[in-house]
């Protein structure tokens, strides 16, 4: 690509609308689009096609400043266009048009914020993806460079949807969470008193006793109030390991904490 016709292209357009060369700018487009039905109309009207010179100059510099040709813009339609195209029929399929509440994981509310906010945040996504789609349809018959911008913000917008919706489902909750209480293993690191944790890992472990502990009582009490007696023992039984480590550590645990355990049948 030749970087000095590139650097002539920004100089033409950084210098004042009525400073510029109006014959300067219309030799440079020709090089860039070689229609010369369009330069000698350039010629022959002078300024009063300044805004259309711009506008050819501004479309091809995009290209150049991305190190893009005419053929690349070409293969990139070939390549983002299908591949948007499968991002729509996965929304559609996905999200039934009369709630905005299908296709969601079936634990979404339990999920933390910031990932539920991956799949509520598609919607707007999807929104754009879907206006810049159809923008482009009606470019069709446009140059490849006139339809290079809209490619290239359909591109970033289809990404972002991928990387959110592909973090969201693959998202793994903490295995020290309690949600489920029928888990044959309860993964919680403990060391034994021969390898004793150092102060950052025991912090660590206290912490996570800690809001395990306290996203526990709620779903202990909701298993209570169910009346599913077999779950709520398991649930104290890990409540309670959590609570010890606590206090092997020598950390405090506060007496509104052990006042509501204690009204959920765990006495420390």
């Amino acid at each position: 690509m030749d970087e000095k016709l590139t650097l002539q292209i920004q100089e033409w357009l950084n210098t004042p609308t009525d400073d510029r060369n109006i014959a300067v700018g219309a030799e440079l487009m020709l090089k860039l689009n070689r229609n010369r039905v369009l330069y000698q109309n350039v010629i022959s009207k002078g300024c009063r096609m300044m805004g259309k010179v711009e506008y050819e100059l501004k479309k091809y510099l995009r290209l150049r400043l991305d190190n893009k040709t005419i053929a690349d813009v070409v293969r990139m339609q070939t390549e983002i266009v299908p591949r948007v195209e499968e991002t729509i029929a996965h929304f559609t399929e996905r999200v039934a048009p009369e709630s905005e509440y299908s296709g969601k994981r079936a634990d979404h509310d339990e999920l933390p914020a910031e990932i539920q906010q991956l799949w509520d945040g598609n919607f707007d996504r999807y929104t754009k993806i879907k206006a810049l789609f159809e923008e482009l349809k009606a470019m069709e018959k446009q140059q490849p460079c006139d339809r290079y911008e809209k490619l290239k913000l359909l591109h970033e917008a289809d990404k972002a949807y991928r990387e959110a919706l592909t973090k969201y489902d693959s998202y793994v909750k903490e295995r020290n969470s309690p949600e489920d209480v029928d888990d044959k293993e309860d993964n919680f690191p403990i060391k034994s008193e021969e390898q004793p944790l150092d102060p950052a890992e025991l912090a660590t472990q206290i912490g996570n006793a800690r809001k395990y502990i306290s996203e526990g009582k709620g779903k202990l009490k909701k298993l209570i109030e169910e009346g599913n007696e077999t779950k709520a023992d398991a649930l104290r039984a890990k409540i309670v390991e959590r609570a010890r480590i606590i206090q092997q550590a020598g950390a405090p645990i506060s007496d509104d904490t052990l006042a509501e355990l204690s009204e959920l049948g765990i006495n420390l």
